[in-house]
């Protein structure tokens, strides 16, 4: 993999991450007919090769022109109802913004809170499951972004699987970079952004639906529902274009990323972000930082850790961008100035790394 040294400026945030240079010359593609040949075969490959990293065989990948964020909205409204219980793991930002999305929408919704770096249990989750009864859907943030930490699939997905729910995966952070494997953990929903670990611009929403999913939502009517509609957007997906006009550089775009994922081989990718992100939680703690995240649980796309005593994130988020260019990221939420946010995911590649590495160990001497 190409390393991103020569451009002087280097990218380390959680997402947009650096563009593929695939992705960029496909951004360069000129218009063409929206519904013709161009589209339909980038549109076939996209199916096949995203169902692969969603680990899914039955399912289907819809795409839509909207943000990561947008797939909450989207999940909610094709698959549940005002009203209905919803349990929500709640374990950072990204959880608390899926939980206030369900409230926004009516939903009867209870959160599994826990405390920021750490992650949710299949016994907290099976209690809240019981203690709510009659529950519709579990939420789940896979990888959260705002603190570094990835939750166990495998155990949730059971848990609420054994509860007879549907189990909707914010993976905004981890698809294309972790396994998910959909068909083997019972997940209906797993939505994502093409900013992360997919190396692509924002501006394109992908989600993987179960066939139980599918089935729901050409059943449901609990919401009203126009450009987020499933069954309208799966039938034109069936020949491969849009219900609308589509979002054509987008679809260029992660056709490209694709391509480049799918010649560096699924397990490749996979194994290299399990490396990459290894090394650089091993690198920060040898150079004296504290990571967020409790180790059993730690995150192999994005590293959360506390700026050096007495400075607060922002002030070593200029600091360092000014001694070397690179970009480096607050937190969010009850912890914005109290934590910075570091990015290994996507076209990355353990070179900027070690530059990243020594740009932080010179700040801290400082």
């Amino acid at each position: 993999m190409d390393s991103r040294l020569d451009q002087g400026r280097w990218l380390r945030i959680p997402g947009p991450t650096p563009l593929h240079p695939d992705v960029v010359a496909a951004l360069t593609h000129e218009m063409v007919a929206l519904r013709g040949p161009e589209v339909q075969g980038a549109m076939a490959r996209i199916q096949e090769a995203a169902k692969k990293y969603h680990g899914t065989t039955e399912g289907r990948v819809l795409l839509w022109a909207a943000t990561g964020t947008a797939g909450f909205e989207a999940s909610i409204v094709n698959l549940l109802a005002p009203g209905d219980h919803v349990v929500v793991t709640t374990a950072g930002a990204f959880g608390e913004r899926f939980a206030d999305t369900a409230d926004a929408f009516g939903l009867n919704v209870k959160r599994v809170d826990v405390e920021w770096g750490e992650a949710v249990t299949p016994d907290l989750l099976k209690q809240a499951i019981d203690e709510h009864g009659d529950v519709k859907a579990v939420m789940i943030t896979h990888n959260e972004t705002s603190t570094g930490v990835t939750q166990d699939l495998k155990t949730l997905g059971r848990v609420a699987n054994d509860a007879g729910a549907l189990v909707i995966v914010d993976a905004v952070s981890s698809a294309g970079a972790l396994p998910i494997d959909m068909d083997e953990n019972g997940l209906d929903w797993v939505l994502s952004g093409a900013q992360k670990a997919w190396m692509c611009p924002p501006g394109l929403m992908i989600s993987a639906l179960s066939p139980r999913a599918l089935d729901v939502a050409s059943k449901q009517t609990g919401f009203p529902r126009v450009i987020w509609d499933v069954p309208t957007m799966a039938a034109a997906s069936e020949h491969n274009f849009h219900p609308t006009t589509g979002p054509m550089t987008h679809i260029f775009a992660f056709d490209a990323a694709l391509q480049a994922m799918e010649a560096e081989g699924l397990e490749a990718v996979f194994e290299r972000h399990r490396k990459l992100g290894q090394y650089f939680r091993d690198g920060m703690e040898r150079i004296g930082f504290e990571i967020l995240a409790k180790p059993e649980v730690r995150s192999d796309t994005v590293t959360t850790f506390y700026p050096p005593e007495g400075v607060s994130a922002s002030a070593f988020q200029a600091k360092l961008r000014d001694a070397s260019g690179i970009e480096i990221a607050t937190g969010q939420g009850a912890i914005t100035d109290k934590v910075n946010r570091i990015g290994h995911m996507g076209w990355v590649a353990q070179p900027e790394l070690d530059a990243t590495l020594e740009a932080l160990e010179a700040a801290r001497q400082e």
